[in-house]
Protein backbone atom coordinates (compact mmCIF):
# COMPACT_ATOMS: atom_id res chain seq x y z
CA UNK A 1 0.00 0.00 0.00
CA UNK A 2 1.77 3.13 -1.25
CA UNK A 3 1.50 6.01 1.25
CA UNK A 4 2.38 8.50 -1.51
CA UNK A 5 -0.60 7.43 -3.64
CA UNK A 6 -3.32 10.10 -3.37
CA UNK A 7 -6.01 7.42 -3.28
CA UNK A 8 -4.72 6.23 0.12
CA UNK A 9 -4.92 9.70 1.70
CA UNK A 10 -7.72 9.50 4.26
CA UNK A 11 -9.87 12.49 3.17
CA UNK A 12 -9.75 11.30 -0.46
CA UNK A 13 -10.39 7.72 0.58
CA UNK A 14 -13.43 8.67 2.66
CA UNK A 15 -14.93 10.63 -0.20
CA UNK A 16 -14.55 7.58 -2.42
CA UNK A 17 -16.06 5.33 0.24
CA UNK A 18 -19.13 7.60 0.31
CA UNK A 19 -19.54 7.06 -3.42
CA UNK A 20 -18.84 3.33 -3.47
CA UNK A 21 -20.56 2.25 -0.22
CA UNK A 22 -22.88 5.13 0.74
CA UNK A 23 -25.16 3.06 2.99
CA UNK A 24 -22.43 1.15 4.85
CA UNK A 25 -22.01 2.25 8.47
CA UNK A 26 -18.78 4.12 9.14
CA UNK A 27 -19.23 5.52 12.68
CA UNK A 28 -21.21 4.13 15.60
CA UNK A 29 -21.08 6.44 18.62
CA UNK A 30 -22.05 4.36 21.65
CA UNK A 31 -22.18 7.27 24.09
CA UNK A 32 -24.63 9.32 22.03
CA UNK A 33 -26.43 6.60 20.12
CA UNK A 34 -25.49 8.13 16.78
CA UNK A 35 -24.86 6.05 13.66
CA UNK A 36 -23.43 7.57 10.47
CA UNK A 37 -23.07 5.86 7.12
CA UNK A 38 -20.18 6.75 4.86
CA UNK A 39 -22.50 9.03 2.85
CA UNK A 40 -23.87 10.74 5.96
CA UNK A 41 -20.37 11.26 7.30
CA UNK A 42 -19.28 12.78 4.00
CA UNK A 43 -22.21 15.19 4.22
CA UNK A 44 -21.09 16.19 7.73
CA UNK A 45 -17.56 16.79 6.48
CA UNK A 46 -18.88 18.95 3.63
CA UNK A 47 -20.99 20.97 6.07
CA UNK A 48 -18.08 21.52 8.45
CA UNK A 49 -15.77 22.51 5.58
CA UNK A 50 -18.32 25.13 4.55
CA UNK A 51 -18.66 26.41 8.14
CA UNK A 52 -14.89 26.73 8.56
CA UNK A 53 -14.55 28.52 5.23
CA UNK A 54 -17.37 30.85 6.27
CA UNK A 55 -15.46 31.70 9.44
CA UNK A 56 -12.53 32.81 7.31
CA UNK A 57 -10.23 29.86 8.00
CA UNK A 58 -7.57 29.96 5.31
CA UNK A 59 -5.31 27.26 3.85
CA UNK A 60 -2.37 26.61 6.12
CA UNK A 61 -4.19 27.73 9.27
CA UNK A 62 -4.70 25.61 12.35
CA UNK A 63 -8.19 24.90 13.70
CA UNK A 64 -8.20 23.89 17.37
CA UNK A 65 -10.78 21.41 18.63
CA UNK A 66 -11.45 20.73 22.32
CA UNK A 67 -13.96 17.89 22.11
CA UNK A 68 -14.73 14.43 23.42
CA UNK A 69 -14.53 11.52 21.00
CA UNK A 70 -17.58 12.01 18.79
CA UNK A 71 -18.52 12.16 15.08
CA UNK A 72 -18.11 15.95 15.02
CA UNK A 73 -14.48 15.60 16.13
CA UNK A 74 -13.77 13.17 13.29
CA UNK A 75 -15.66 15.23 10.71
CA UNK A 76 -13.68 18.35 11.70
CA UNK A 77 -10.43 16.41 11.29
CA UNK A 78 -11.28 15.64 7.68
CA UNK A 79 -13.05 18.94 6.93
CA UNK A 80 -10.03 21.04 7.86
CA UNK A 81 -7.95 19.22 5.26
CA UNK A 82 -10.69 19.64 2.65
CA UNK A 83 -10.11 23.42 2.80
CA UNK A 84 -6.33 23.17 3.12
CA UNK A 85 -6.24 23.87 6.87
CA UNK A 86 -5.14 21.49 9.62
CA UNK A 87 -6.92 20.32 12.76
CA UNK A 88 -5.28 20.57 16.18
CA UNK A 89 -7.18 18.32 18.61
CA UNK A 90 -6.43 19.13 22.26
CA UNK A 91 -6.93 17.13 25.42
CA UNK A 92 -10.12 18.47 26.97
CA UNK A 93 -8.66 17.87 30.45
CA UNK A 94 -6.12 20.66 29.95
CA UNK A 95 -6.92 24.04 31.41
CA UNK A 96 -5.24 27.27 32.43
CA UNK A 97 -1.69 27.90 31.30
CA UNK A 98 -1.37 24.47 29.65
CA UNK A 99 -4.41 25.06 27.45
CA UNK A 100 -3.40 28.66 26.72
CA UNK A 101 0.07 27.56 25.61
CA UNK A 102 -1.28 25.05 23.10
CA UNK A 103 -3.98 27.29 21.61
CA UNK A 104 -1.51 30.17 21.49
CA UNK A 105 1.25 28.09 19.92
CA UNK A 106 -1.22 26.83 17.31
CA UNK A 107 -2.04 30.50 16.51
CA UNK A 108 -5.63 29.42 16.01
CA UNK A 109 -8.30 32.00 15.21
CA UNK A 110 -11.09 29.43 15.62
CA UNK A 111 -11.65 26.96 18.46
CA UNK A 112 -14.41 24.37 18.18
CA UNK A 113 -15.60 22.96 21.50
CA UNK A 114 -18.72 21.92 23.39
CA UNK A 115 -20.72 23.37 26.27
CA UNK A 116 -18.90 21.16 28.78
CA UNK A 117 -15.47 22.58 27.92
CA UNK A 118 -16.43 26.13 26.94
CA UNK A 119 -15.54 27.51 30.37
CA UNK A 120 -11.96 26.30 30.11
CA UNK A 121 -11.50 28.03 26.76
CA UNK A 122 -13.10 31.27 27.90
CA UNK A 123 -10.93 31.32 31.02
CA UNK A 124 -7.79 31.77 28.90
CA UNK A 125 -9.16 33.94 26.09
CA UNK A 126 -7.47 37.11 27.37
CA UNK A 127 -4.06 35.55 26.71
CA UNK A 128 -5.00 34.55 23.15
CA UNK A 129 -5.03 37.67 20.94
CA UNK A 130 -5.37 35.65 17.73
CA UNK A 131 -8.52 33.82 18.83
CA UNK A 132 -11.55 35.48 17.22
CA UNK A 133 -14.35 32.87 17.30
CA UNK A 134 -15.48 29.92 19.43
CA UNK A 135 -17.88 27.41 17.90
CA UNK A 136 -20.10 25.12 19.99
CA UNK A 137 -21.09 21.77 18.51
CA UNK A 138 -23.93 21.12 20.98
CA UNK A 139 -25.40 24.47 22.04
CA UNK A 140 -26.54 27.78 20.57
CA UNK A 141 -24.29 30.79 20.52
CA UNK A 142 -24.30 33.66 22.95
CA UNK A 143 -23.28 37.28 23.01
CA UNK A 144 -20.05 38.39 24.59
CA UNK A 145 -16.69 40.05 23.95
CA UNK A 146 -15.61 36.91 22.09
CA UNK A 147 -18.09 35.67 19.46
CA UNK A 148 -19.52 32.28 20.46
CA UNK A 149 -21.64 30.65 17.76
CA UNK A 150 -23.51 27.38 17.51
CA UNK A 151 -22.66 24.99 14.68
CA UNK A 152 -26.16 25.23 13.20
CA UNK A 153 -25.98 29.02 13.12
CA UNK A 154 -23.01 28.95 10.77
CA UNK A 155 -23.20 29.17 7.02
CA UNK A 156 -20.48 29.34 4.44
CA UNK A 157 -19.67 29.01 0.77
CA UNK A 158 -19.85 25.73 -1.09
CA UNK A 159 -16.42 24.18 -0.85
CA UNK A 160 -15.20 22.61 -4.11
CA UNK A 161 -13.73 19.12 -4.09
CA UNK A 162 -10.05 19.27 -3.25
CA UNK A 163 -7.65 16.39 -3.63
CA UNK A 164 -5.60 16.20 -0.46
CA UNK A 165 -1.93 15.36 -0.97
CA UNK A 166 0.06 12.79 1.06
CA UNK A 167 2.41 15.57 2.17
CA UNK A 168 -0.39 17.82 3.42
CA UNK A 169 -0.60 17.97 7.20
CA UNK A 170 -3.15 15.52 8.53
CA UNK A 171 -3.10 16.96 12.04
CA UNK A 172 -0.97 18.65 14.65
CA UNK A 173 -0.79 16.56 17.81
CA UNK A 174 0.59 18.09 20.99
CA UNK A 175 2.89 15.73 22.79
CA UNK A 176 4.48 16.17 26.16
CA UNK A 177 7.40 18.50 26.53
CA UNK A 178 10.32 17.21 28.53
CA UNK A 179 12.76 20.08 28.83
CA UNK A 180 10.32 22.69 27.54
CA UNK A 181 6.68 23.35 26.71
CA UNK A 182 4.55 20.76 24.91
CA UNK A 183 5.26 20.59 21.19
CA UNK A 184 2.85 20.29 18.27
CA UNK A 185 3.94 17.37 16.09
CA UNK A 186 3.24 18.01 12.40
CA UNK A 187 1.86 14.73 11.04
CA UNK A 188 1.48 14.39 7.24
CA UNK A 189 -1.32 12.22 5.84
CA UNK A 190 1.24 9.71 4.54
CA UNK A 191 2.42 9.23 8.13
CA UNK A 192 -1.16 8.58 9.27
CA UNK A 193 -1.47 5.72 6.76
CA UNK A 194 1.90 4.24 7.72
CA UNK A 195 0.99 4.34 11.39
CA UNK A 196 -2.19 2.38 10.69
CA UNK A 197 -0.47 -0.29 8.59
CA UNK A 198 2.39 -0.52 11.09
CA UNK A 199 0.13 -1.07 14.08
CA UNK A 200 -2.34 -3.25 12.18
CA UNK A 201 -0.61 -4.97 9.25
CA UNK A 202 -3.38 -5.02 6.62
CA UNK A 203 -3.54 -8.73 5.78
CA UNK A 204 -6.75 -10.43 6.86
CA UNK A 205 -8.96 -7.34 7.18
CA UNK A 206 -12.26 -6.82 5.32
CA UNK A 207 -15.11 -4.33 5.20
CA UNK A 208 -17.01 -6.58 7.64
CA UNK A 209 -14.62 -5.73 10.49
CA UNK A 210 -15.70 -3.50 13.36
CA UNK A 211 -12.88 -1.44 14.88
CA UNK A 212 -13.25 -0.59 18.58
CA UNK A 213 -12.19 3.01 19.33
CA UNK A 214 -12.35 3.82 23.07
CA UNK A 215 -9.28 6.07 23.02
CA UNK A 216 -9.17 9.86 22.64
CA UNK A 217 -9.00 11.50 19.25
CA UNK A 218 -6.33 13.95 20.43
CA UNK A 219 -3.94 10.97 20.44
CA UNK A 220 -2.79 8.85 17.54
CA UNK A 221 -4.18 5.84 19.43
CA UNK A 222 -7.72 6.96 18.67
CA UNK A 223 -7.10 8.46 15.25
CA UNK A 224 -5.30 5.43 13.84
CA UNK A 225 -8.22 3.10 14.65
CA UNK A 226 -10.71 5.41 12.92
CA UNK A 227 -8.37 5.62 9.93
CA UNK A 228 -7.92 1.84 9.97
CA UNK A 229 -11.66 1.29 9.73
CA UNK A 230 -11.90 3.71 6.80
CA UNK A 231 -8.90 2.13 5.08
CA UNK A 232 -10.76 -1.18 4.89
CA UNK A 233 -14.24 0.28 4.35
CA UNK A 234 -15.23 -1.01 7.78
CA UNK A 235 -17.05 0.34 10.85
CA UNK A 236 -15.55 2.31 13.74
CA UNK A 237 -17.27 1.80 17.11
CA UNK A 238 -16.55 4.82 19.31
CA UNK A 239 -16.49 5.25 23.06
CA UNK A 240 -15.46 8.53 24.70
CA UNK A 241 -13.17 6.64 27.09
CA UNK A 242 -12.01 3.11 27.79
CA UNK A 243 -13.94 1.16 30.41
CA UNK A 244 -12.71 -2.23 31.54
CA UNK A 245 -16.18 -3.19 32.77
CA UNK A 246 -17.75 -2.39 29.39
CA UNK A 247 -15.04 -3.79 27.15
CA UNK A 248 -16.32 -7.32 26.57
CA UNK A 249 -19.94 -6.15 26.54
CA UNK A 250 -19.14 -3.65 23.78
CA UNK A 251 -17.16 -6.27 21.86
CA UNK A 252 -20.01 -8.78 22.07
CA UNK A 253 -22.87 -6.37 21.42
CA UNK A 254 -21.30 -4.67 18.43
CA UNK A 255 -19.22 -7.49 17.00
CA UNK A 256 -15.92 -5.69 17.43
CA UNK A 257 -13.15 -7.60 15.65
CA UNK A 258 -10.22 -5.23 16.10
CA UNK A 259 -8.88 -3.35 19.11
CA UNK A 260 -5.87 -1.53 20.48
CA UNK A 261 -5.02 -2.37 24.09
CA UNK A 262 -2.53 -0.09 25.80
CA UNK A 263 -0.90 0.21 29.19
CA UNK A 264 -2.12 -2.19 31.84
CA UNK A 265 -5.35 -3.21 30.07
CA UNK A 266 -4.09 -6.64 28.89
CA UNK A 267 -2.95 -7.54 32.41
CA UNK A 268 -6.29 -6.44 33.85
CA UNK A 269 -8.21 -8.52 31.31
CA UNK A 270 -6.08 -11.54 32.12
CA UNK A 271 -6.45 -11.04 35.85
CA UNK A 272 -10.11 -12.00 35.67
CA UNK A 273 -10.97 -15.65 36.33
CA UNK A 274 -10.78 -17.77 33.15
CA UNK A 275 -14.12 -18.47 31.48
CA UNK A 276 -14.93 -21.06 28.80
CA UNK A 277 -16.44 -18.20 26.79
CA UNK A 278 -13.18 -16.18 26.77
CA UNK A 279 -12.59 -16.96 23.09
CA UNK A 280 -16.27 -16.98 22.12
CA UNK A 281 -16.48 -13.45 20.79
CA UNK A 282 -15.81 -11.57 17.56
CA UNK A 283 -12.47 -10.06 18.60
CA UNK A 284 -9.64 -11.37 16.39
CA UNK A 285 -7.04 -8.59 15.85
CA UNK A 286 -5.33 -6.98 18.83
CA UNK A 287 -2.49 -4.47 18.92
CA UNK A 288 -0.93 -4.42 22.40
CA UNK A 289 1.53 -1.78 23.58
CA UNK A 290 3.54 -2.61 25.52
CA UNK A 291 3.42 -6.35 24.93
CA UNK A 292 2.92 -8.37 28.15
CA UNK A 293 5.40 -11.08 29.03
CA UNK A 294 2.73 -13.77 28.59
CA UNK A 295 1.54 -12.58 25.18
CA UNK A 296 1.12 -16.06 23.70
CA UNK A 297 -0.99 -17.08 26.68
CA UNK A 298 -3.15 -13.97 26.16
CA UNK A 299 -3.62 -14.76 22.47
CA UNK A 300 -4.52 -18.39 23.14
CA UNK A 301 -6.95 -17.61 25.95
CA UNK A 302 -8.89 -14.97 24.03
CA UNK A 303 -8.52 -16.42 20.54
CA UNK A 304 -6.81 -13.40 18.99
CA UNK A 305 -3.73 -12.65 16.95
CA UNK A 306 -1.41 -10.04 18.44
CA UNK A 307 1.06 -7.47 17.22
CA UNK A 308 3.12 -4.83 18.95
CA UNK A 309 5.27 -1.89 17.88
CA UNK A 310 7.77 0.71 18.93
CA UNK A 311 6.13 4.01 18.17
CA UNK A 312 5.59 7.59 19.24
CA UNK A 313 3.55 10.48 17.84
CA UNK A 314 6.49 11.65 15.72
CA UNK A 315 7.09 8.38 13.86
CA UNK A 316 5.06 5.63 12.18
CA UNK A 317 5.89 2.24 13.66
CA UNK A 318 9.40 1.75 12.23
CA UNK A 319 9.75 -1.30 14.49
CA UNK A 320 6.96 -3.86 14.69
CA UNK A 321 6.36 -7.56 15.13
CA UNK A 322 3.65 -7.98 12.52
CA UNK A 323 1.18 -10.77 13.30
CA UNK A 324 3.89 -13.07 14.58
CA UNK A 325 5.41 -14.11 17.88
CA UNK A 326 8.45 -12.35 19.30
CA UNK A 327 10.92 -12.94 22.12
CA UNK A 328 9.74 -11.77 25.53
CA UNK A 329 10.25 -8.03 25.89
CA UNK A 330 10.92 -7.38 22.19
CA UNK A 331 9.05 -4.59 20.41
CA UNK A 332 9.76 -6.00 16.95
CA UNK A 333 12.16 -5.82 14.07
CA UNK A 334 12.98 -3.04 11.66
CA UNK A 335 10.02 -2.55 9.33
CA UNK A 336 10.60 -2.57 5.54
CA UNK A 337 10.97 1.00 4.30
CA UNK A 338 12.64 2.24 7.49
CA UNK A 339 16.14 2.41 8.89
CA UNK A 340 16.67 2.15 12.64
CA UNK A 341 19.94 2.49 14.54
CA UNK A 342 21.05 2.40 18.15
CA UNK A 343 23.58 5.19 18.62
CA UNK A 344 25.72 6.85 21.27
CA UNK A 345 25.68 10.53 22.20
CA UNK A 346 27.72 11.36 19.07
CA UNK A 347 25.39 9.45 16.70
CA UNK A 348 27.86 6.60 16.29
CA UNK A 349 26.19 3.22 15.93
CA UNK A 350 26.89 1.10 19.01
CA UNK A 351 27.71 -2.62 18.94
CA UNK A 352 24.92 -5.20 18.97
CA UNK A 353 23.66 -5.73 22.51
CA UNK A 354 24.72 -2.25 23.66
CA UNK A 355 22.18 0.26 24.95
CA UNK A 356 21.93 3.54 23.09
CA UNK A 357 19.40 5.99 21.68
CA UNK A 358 16.94 4.79 19.04
CA UNK A 359 17.14 6.94 15.89
CA UNK A 360 15.00 6.53 12.78
CA UNK A 361 14.70 7.56 9.16
CA UNK A 362 12.56 6.34 6.26
CA UNK A 363 13.12 5.43 2.62
CA UNK A 364 10.07 7.45 1.52
CA UNK A 365 9.37 11.12 2.26
CA UNK A 366 6.41 12.31 4.36
CA UNK A 367 6.00 9.11 6.40
CA UNK A 368 7.63 10.60 9.51
CA UNK A 369 6.87 13.89 11.24
CA UNK A 370 7.95 17.05 9.46
CA UNK A 371 8.84 18.91 12.64
CA UNK A 372 7.21 20.76 15.49
CA UNK A 373 4.66 23.46 14.70
CA UNK A 374 6.17 26.93 15.08
CA UNK A 375 9.16 25.51 16.98
CA UNK A 376 12.05 25.38 14.50
CA UNK A 377 14.61 25.08 17.29
CA UNK A 378 12.92 21.96 18.66
CA UNK A 379 12.69 20.53 15.14
CA UNK A 380 16.41 21.04 14.63
CA UNK A 381 17.19 19.36 17.95
CA UNK A 382 15.16 16.27 17.02
CA UNK A 383 16.30 15.92 13.39
CA UNK A 384 20.09 15.63 13.54
CA UNK A 385 22.34 14.21 10.82
CA UNK A 386 19.29 13.20 8.80
CA UNK A 387 17.88 10.98 11.57
CA UNK A 388 14.96 11.55 13.91
CA UNK A 389 16.16 11.16 17.48
CA UNK A 390 13.48 9.52 19.59
CA UNK A 391 15.01 10.31 22.96
CA UNK A 392 14.37 6.69 23.92
CA UNK A 393 16.98 4.15 24.89
CA UNK A 394 16.96 0.69 23.33
CA UNK A 395 19.06 -2.28 22.32
CA UNK A 396 19.06 -4.68 19.37
CA UNK A 397 20.15 -8.31 19.56
CA UNK A 398 22.06 -10.42 17.04
CA UNK A 399 18.79 -11.56 15.44
CA UNK A 400 17.57 -8.03 14.75
CA UNK A 401 15.02 -7.89 17.58
CA UNK A 402 14.74 -4.48 19.20
CA UNK A 403 14.07 -3.99 22.91
CA UNK A 404 12.90 -0.75 24.50
CA UNK A 405 14.95 -0.03 27.63
CA UNK A 406 13.87 3.33 29.03
CA UNK A 407 13.09 6.93 28.12
CA UNK A 408 16.00 9.27 27.95
CA UNK A 409 13.56 12.13 28.05
CA UNK A 410 12.32 13.45 31.34
CA UNK A 411 8.65 12.63 30.75
CA UNK A 412 6.37 10.62 32.99
CA UNK A 413 3.90 8.05 31.69
CA UNK A 414 0.77 7.82 33.84
CA UNK A 415 -2.68 6.41 32.99
CA UNK A 416 -1.87 6.21 29.31
CA UNK A 417 -0.76 9.85 29.12
CA UNK A 418 2.64 11.50 28.77
CA UNK A 419 3.23 14.21 31.37
CA UNK A 420 5.69 17.04 30.88
CA UNK A 421 7.63 17.29 34.13
CA UNK A 422 8.48 20.90 33.35
CA UNK A 423 4.84 21.88 32.91
CA UNK A 424 3.75 20.00 36.00
CA UNK A 425 6.55 21.57 38.05
CA UNK A 426 5.48 25.02 36.86
CA UNK A 427 1.92 24.39 38.02
CA UNK A 428 2.93 23.00 41.43
CA UNK A 429 5.42 25.84 41.87
CA UNK A 430 2.48 28.28 42.00
CA UNK A 431 1.05 26.56 45.08
CA UNK A 432 1.37 28.71 48.21
CA UNK A 433 4.08 27.34 50.46
CA UNK A 434 6.13 25.71 47.69
CA UNK A 435 9.66 27.07 47.37
CA UNK A 436 10.99 24.52 44.88
CA UNK A 437 9.61 21.38 43.27
CA UNK A 438 10.78 18.58 41.02
CA UNK A 439 8.57 15.72 39.85
CA UNK A 440 9.63 12.19 39.00
CA UNK A 441 7.89 9.04 37.88
CA UNK A 442 8.17 5.85 39.93
CA UNK A 443 6.96 2.38 38.92
CA UNK A 444 3.24 1.86 39.54
CA UNK A 445 1.78 -1.42 40.75
CA UNK A 446 0.10 -2.24 37.43
CA UNK A 447 2.68 -0.76 35.10
CA UNK A 448 3.56 2.72 33.82
CA UNK A 449 4.31 5.25 36.57
CA UNK A 450 2.96 7.14 39.55
CA UNK A 451 3.86 10.81 39.97
CA UNK A 452 5.97 11.95 42.92
CA UNK A 453 6.21 15.64 43.80
CA UNK A 454 9.53 16.31 45.55
CA UNK A 455 8.96 19.60 47.33
CA UNK A 456 11.02 22.10 49.29
CA UNK A 457 8.52 24.08 51.35
CA UNK A 458 8.42 27.63 52.65
CA UNK A 459 7.62 26.96 56.28
CA UNK A 460 4.90 24.40 56.91
CA UNK A 461 3.18 22.80 53.93
CA UNK A 462 0.61 20.05 54.38
CA UNK A 463 0.94 17.45 51.60
CA UNK A 464 -2.85 17.03 51.57
CA UNK A 465 -3.23 20.75 50.84
CA UNK A 466 -0.77 20.50 47.96
CA UNK A 467 -2.67 17.51 46.59
CA UNK A 468 -5.98 19.40 46.81
CA UNK A 469 -4.40 22.39 45.04
CA UNK A 470 -3.28 20.17 42.17
CA UNK A 471 -6.59 18.31 42.02
CA UNK A 472 -8.45 21.59 41.51
CA UNK A 473 -6.19 22.77 38.70
CA UNK A 474 -4.88 19.77 36.80
CA UNK A 475 -6.26 16.80 34.90
CA UNK A 476 -6.46 13.73 37.11
CA UNK A 477 -3.57 11.92 35.43
CA UNK A 478 -1.20 14.80 36.31
CA UNK A 479 -2.07 15.04 40.00
CA UNK A 480 0.83 13.59 42.07
CA UNK A 481 0.04 10.48 44.04
CA UNK A 482 3.02 10.94 46.37
CA UNK A 483 4.50 14.01 48.07
CA UNK A 484 8.08 13.85 49.33
CA UNK A 485 9.12 16.83 51.46
CA UNK A 486 12.84 17.66 51.31
CA UNK A 487 15.12 20.25 52.82
CA UNK A 488 16.74 20.90 49.42
CA UNK A 489 16.73 19.54 45.87
CA UNK A 490 19.98 17.89 44.71
CA UNK A 491 21.50 19.95 41.91
CA UNK A 492 24.43 20.07 39.54
CA UNK A 493 26.94 22.95 39.59
CA UNK A 494 24.83 24.56 36.86
CA UNK A 495 21.73 24.40 39.08
CA UNK A 496 20.00 21.57 37.21
CA UNK A 497 18.03 19.18 39.43
CA UNK A 498 19.69 15.76 39.63
CA UNK A 499 16.66 13.55 39.15
CA UNK A 500 18.57 10.26 39.37
CA UNK A 501 19.52 11.32 42.90
CA UNK A 502 15.85 12.09 43.62
CA UNK A 503 14.87 8.61 42.48
CA UNK A 504 17.47 7.13 44.83
CA UNK A 505 16.14 9.30 47.65
CA UNK A 506 12.62 8.11 46.89
CA UNK A 507 13.64 4.47 47.20
CA UNK A 508 15.09 5.09 50.66
CA UNK A 509 12.55 7.63 51.93
CA UNK A 510 10.29 7.03 54.88
CA UNK A 511 7.07 8.79 55.76
CA UNK A 512 6.20 9.69 52.17
CA UNK A 513 2.66 11.06 51.85
CA UNK A 514 0.45 8.83 49.71
CA UNK A 515 -2.91 10.08 48.42
CA UNK A 516 -4.27 6.53 48.45
CA UNK A 517 -3.56 5.91 52.13
CA UNK A 518 -6.44 7.09 54.34
CA UNK A 519 -5.54 9.59 57.04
Amino acid sequence: MNPLDESTVLPNLLRERARERPDAVFLRDLDRGAVLTYAQFDAEVTAWASRLAGLGVRPGEAVVTVLPSCPDAIALWIAASRIGAVEVPLNAAYQGTLLAHMIGNAAASVVVTCAEHLGGVLAVRDSLPELRTVVLVDAPGRAGPLPIVGRDELTGPEVPDRTVAPWDLGCILYTSGTTGPSKGVMVPWAQVLQTVTGCFPPDGFTDADHWYVPYPLFHMSGLLCVAGAALHGAEAVIRSRFSLSRFWSDVDTHGCTTALLIGTVPQLLQSRPPDPADAGHALRNVQIAPMPANAEEFGARFGVRISTVFNMTEISCPIHTGWSSAPAGAVGKQRPGYQVRIVDEHDREVPTGTVGEIVVRADLPWVLNVGYWRMPDKTAQAWVNGWFHTGDAGVVDEHGWFFFVDRKKDAIRCRGENISSMELEAEIGECPGVREVAVIGVPAELGEEDVVACVVAEGHLAPAALHAYCRDRLPAFMVPRFVLLLDALPKTPTEKVRKPVLREAWEKAEGVWDARVPL
